[in-house]
């Protein structure tokens, strides 16, 4: 029998550290007590990820305080990364496209993978996945992320592919999801953000969008101060 273990506590000879020091920082959380409790399990593999059977879909922990944006974060997110362990421990929080992304070189995802996250997000996301609920529609969302974000051929496809590939239950969900996403600008201000710790997994969360426009606010009135 396959020993089951979580993409976000997926243990690597070779980790390569992230970093966030040159990030634009919205604010700090302390998150402990991470879990899989609201994951299902399925066949993921790729040119980062040696395959294998691994629990996908929502991710969750306990929101242990935080400052800024990092006051507003739920106790739930999604997995961006594919081979780095989740940690208690204290996140930046930070926007979207600035999640560093540990490949060959530390890099941010970059802003059009974060739209494609965002349309993705406003057209398919269930809120009710965060209780538990149709956990193989989570997992079918997660699977979609990591395509977006580490898929390497130039067609998003959840079952093939050398960036990132996978054999879930719901792969043909996914597939119709990916193809939706047209560029469409309307949901591209939708309200996620990354949460990320050095040498850490990051997650990518929605925070009320009244509490993301006053963190943004008062930035740019600090900006405008400092100028």
């Amino acid at each position: 029998m396959k020993k089951l273990i979580t993409v976000c506590l997926l243990a690597v000879a070779v980790c390569l550290l992230t970093s966030t020091a040159s990030a634009t920082i919205l604010g700090t959380v302390n998150i402990q007590n991470h879990n899989n409790n609201l994951s299902d399990a399925g066949g993921l593999g790729g040119s980062v990820l040696a395959y294998g059977n691994y629990y996908t879909g929502v991710y969750s922990w306990t929101n242990a305080g935080g400052t800024g944006l990092g006051t507003s974060v739920p106790n739930w997110g999604f997995c961006i990364e594919l081979t780095q362990g989740s940690l208690n421990a204290q996140h930046d929080v930070i926007p979207l496209n600035e999640a560093p992304l540990p490949v060959t070189a530390i890099t941010p995802m970059g802003i059009t993978k974060a739209d494609a996250i965002r349309e993705l997000w406003g057209r398919n996301f269930d809120p009710t996945w965060a209780t538990g609920a149709n956990r193989q529609m989570a997992e079918a969302f997660s699977a979609c992320i990591w395509e977006i974000v580490w898929e390497t051929d130039s067609t998003l496809n959840v079952t093939t592919g050398t960036g990132f590939y996978s054999s879930i239950e719901q792969a043909a969900t996914a597939n119709s999801w990916l193809s939706q996403l047209t560029g469409d600008q309307s949901y591209f201000a939708m309200d996620l953000v990354a949460i990320s710790n050095e040498g850490g997994q990051d997650f990518v969360v929605q925070v009320p969008e009244p509490a993301t426009v006053a963190i943004l606010s008062l930035g740019g009135l600090l900006l405008f101060r400092k100028k």
